[in-house]
């Protein structure tokens, strides 16, 4: 199963988990990151989860339009043209960005997820499109049951 390419964009922020330090994908924590001096003006990314098979790309860059200049917008799709069930939208600034992660956003009469992108480093260190990581869970083994030990009498 292939990808469709998503448009290289400048690297956007790495959103934070609970507790870390805000960061971009080189590891400076004042490049591109919402409410963070400096960062005003930036492109942001941001990965759109959860659309509907129906959703277009066209639907995505009409309804962030609303919040600010969309600079690149796409919902995936497979090869064979099946939708993916989610998108990305680049806006021209991080107050936009901002604006739009504060709030719930509703497309295509669903709340979608919406999270900053997070760069995709090749092995090579080359940027290459943005994607959401996962964390990937390792099935616990079961151990067996040790029966109980037989003292002899």
């Amino acid at each position: 199963m292939s990808a469709v390419a998503v448009a290289a964009t400048p690297p956007v922020a790495v959103p934070p988990r609970s507790g870390e330090p805000l960061a971009d994908a080189a590891g400076d924590p004042t490049a591109s990151v919402p409410g963070i001096e400096g960062s005003e003006g930036s492109a942001t990314k941001l990965f759109i989860g959860g659309i509907s098979r129906r959703t277009t790309t066209k639907q995505l860059k009409d309804h962030f339009s609303k919040h600010g200049h969309v600079l690149d917008c796409v919902a995936m799709r497979q090869a064979d043209g099946r939708p993916r069930g989610f998108g990305y939208v680049t806006l021209d600034s991080t107050e936009a960005a901002e604006r739009v992660l504060g709030q719930p956003q509703v497309i295509d009469g669903r709340v979608v997820d919406l999270k900053l992108a997070v760069p995709d480093v090749g092995s090579d260190g080359a940027e290459g499109a943005s994607v959401t990581k996962r964390k990937k869970h390792k099935a616990k083994k079961e151990q067996p049951a040790q029966d109980a030990a037989v003292v002899p009498a």
